[in-house]
């Protein structure tokens, strides 16, 4: 089954789309509200969304705001803030992907709805119940609000409102305490050093006392200004739109061929509606890094690093995986 998962993601670009949410913008861009135009800003119209049409988690949402961004005019896209109390009564905040569109696959916030839907059916119904899921802090949100199981992280800190979609949604954001600021720097640095290091300090750090999980997607390659921000190592990975043509053969020509040029040929690649948004790894040292090994880059998927194993990958050329920290108590 292996074999035929490499086979099937190594020649079939990964069709995920959207690379353009949570965008790195130039430091001098920053948001506008409710539709006003200047330039580059990246505007932003907030309104309350129905609760009809908004996903339903495993805690009653008090609020639902819809945050719509869009730029010189054009729309961009469109992100969720749930407002809810937590099983201890705290006040909680959730990024979430609106659905949008009756075909999911023509819509990139339609299909991360898809994907998180079904990632947090599974994780409700499989996971332990003393489970903690190891993420970075907008996932961390959404496993929690839609599957009801722990997060180690689901808050950000100033570090993460540097980024002007963030700055928009700050206020229905809890900010992170003392405590999850240091933990956020911790995973910053987990993720984008070396996998095997990352992993046997994680598993020493968790223990055997619970079963911890850890889950990526392709979305935090859109995160590496943040994490390094936090105090993560820089990742010097390469990145180029590649367009799209209606050759698929040809399209893995063009994609490898520019793999090749920029490094040794290990790539990632989603497809946008007309382009393909390719990253490759340059520098073999970000090729080694947590990160970059748990997510479907062609090399990444011939043998996993020592330390964690695959419990669910999800459809789309496996756009979010989820990894068992080795070393735990099976359940």
């Amino acid at each position: 089954m292996r074999e035929r998962l490499l086979m099937v993601i190594s020649i079939v670009l990964l069709a995920t789309g959207g690379a353009i949410l949570y965008r790195q913008l130039l430091p001098s861009s920053s948001v506008k509200a409710d539709g006003a135009t200047s330039g580059d800003q990246l505007n932003v119209h907030q309104a309350p969304e129905p609760q009809a049409e908004t996903q339903q988690g495993r805690f009653p949402a008090q609020s639902v705001e819809r945050y719509a961004f869009s730029q010189n005019g054009k729309e961009l896209f469109s992100l969720l803030v749930a407002q809810y109390q937590d099983s201890a009564g705290l006040p909680q905040g959730a990024v979430l992907f609106p659905k949008d569109a009756q075909e999911i696959a023509s819509s990139p916030t339609g299909l991360r709805h898809a994907v998180w839907q079904s990632a947090a059916e599974v994780i409700a119904r499989k996971a332990p119940q003393d489970a903690l899921f190891l993420s970075w802090w907008d996932d961390g949100q959404r496993i929690h609000y839609l599957s009801g199981k722990e997060a180690w992280l689901r808050k950000p800190s100033d570090q993460s409102f540097a980024n002007p979609v963030w700055q928009a949604l700050k206020e229905g954001l809890p900010a992170a305490p003392d405590q999850e600021r240091a933990r956020l720097a911790q995973m910053a640095r987990w993720l984008t050093m070396d996998s095997e290091k990352a992993l046997a300090e994680i598993a020493a750090h968790f223990g055997p006392s619970r079963p911890v999980y850890l889950l990526v997607d392709n979305d935090l390659l859109l995160h590496l200004t943040e994490l390094a921000a936090y105090g993560g190592s820089a990742l010097p990975l390469d990145s180029k739109n590649i367009p799209a043509g209606n050759d698929l053969h040809g399209d893995i020509a063009l994609v490898k061929r520019w793999a090749n040029e920029t490094g040794d040929g290990n790539y990632l690649a989603q497809k946008e509606n007309t382009y393909y948004r390719v990253w490759s790894t340059p520098d073999a040292k970000a090729k080694n890094a947590l990160l970059v090994r748990l997510l479907p880059f062609v090399d990444s998927l011939k043998k996993l690093p020592d330390g964690v194993s695959l419990v669910y990958q999800s459809h789309w050329g496996g756009f979010l995986s989820i990894y068992k920290i080795e070393n735990q108590p099976v359940h």
